[in-house]
């Protein structure tokens, strides 16, 4: 365990946990640009949802100090701000970025979100990764006592824990690497997302039974992570009837409730070339089209 790696003055301290999320985090985003790349998203849609995602992890960072300080104060009666917890982070900027989709996204952008959430599912995996190995330099997230050969042993401790930290950052290397073969060997690009969430949520939720740190039993013997793989299994599943049964996907027609006729009638027509009569037909059918998509 080493939570700093060096420290220059008593304010200025490299902590092993932030250095680590820090790099998942330039990961993701070199991951994110490439797989772009490869799936051909164009540059509109990419500059909207990169800046999407950067507010979402600004959010989601939030929303996993405030979902365990309101956990801590549950179980406690104490409040204290600062540690954070992975599923409120995920849920925190999860809901961020759909509703940045929802309320600022062009119709034309908002059609590519299907399509940006599955391409976006290889970077949370890798993000995540590097952020559980800051939690075992870091020394918490730790299993319960063991024995076995696979335990370590943490300077303040007396006893060998699971480090299910690691074996957590490897699971998600290892579906990140499935994510990226699925998308570029067998061109899966529909599956990327749902893969994540059955998988991630069935070894969250067994993974949390070997958990040993004090987010353990909540109710029904079920911690708060194992609940909230439930529910994360059970979005899989209505996703799964939604794309696969009703052969829809998410905001495959936009949802513009701000966006009019009228207004995008104006914004295709100024995009439009003007100087071409004979395409002029065929133009204010596309607007038409694009316009009833908006209704």
């Amino acid at each position: 365990m080493h939570p700093i790696l060096f420290k220059i003055t008593d304010n200025l301290v490299l902590y092993s946990y932030g250095l680590m999320v820090a790099i998942g985090l330039i990961a993701a985003v070199v991951l994110f640009r490439i797989l772009c790349d490869k799936a051909g998203i164009d540059d509109k849609a990419y500059n909207f949802y990169l800046m999407d995602a950067v507010v979402s992890i600004v959010i989601g960072f939030l929303a996993a100090a405030l979902y365990q300080s309101v956990y801590y104060l549950i179980q406690t009666g104490e409040w204290s701000f600062g540690a954070l917890t992975f599923m409120g982070g995920l849920i925190g900027g999860v809901a961020c970025f759909i509703l940045g989709t929802v309320f600022v996204a062009k119709p034309s952008v908002q059609r590519q979100f299907w399509r940006i959430a599955n391409l976006i599912a290889p970077s949370i995996l890798i993000a995540h990764a590097f952020g559980r190995i800051g939690c075992f330099l870091g020394g918490c997230c730790y299993g319960k006592k063991t024995d076995s050969w696979i335990g370590v042993q943490f300077p303040d401790m007396s006893y060998k824990v699971i480090p299910t930290q690691l074996i957590e950052s490897a699971f998600l290397f290892i579906l990140c690497i499935v994510l990226v073969v699925l998308l570029l060997k067998f061109k899966k690009e529909n599956l990327l997302m749902l893969v994540y969430l059955y998988g991630y949520a069935v070894f969250r939720f067994i993974l949390e039974f070997w958990r040993g740190d004090d987010r353990g039993g909540f109710f029904l013997g079920l911690s708060p992570s194992q609940w909230q793989s439930i529910v994360m299994l059970l979005v899989a599943v209505a996703l799964t009837l939604y794309i696969y049964l009703f052969k829809r996907t998410p905001f495959a027609k936009g949802f513009a409730w701000k966006w009019t006729r009228e207004k995008a009638a104006t914004e295709i027509s100024i995009d439009a070339p003007t100087d071409n009569a004979v395409d002029a037909p065929e133009q204010a059918k596309e607007v038409e089209n694009d316009a009833d998509h908006l209704q």
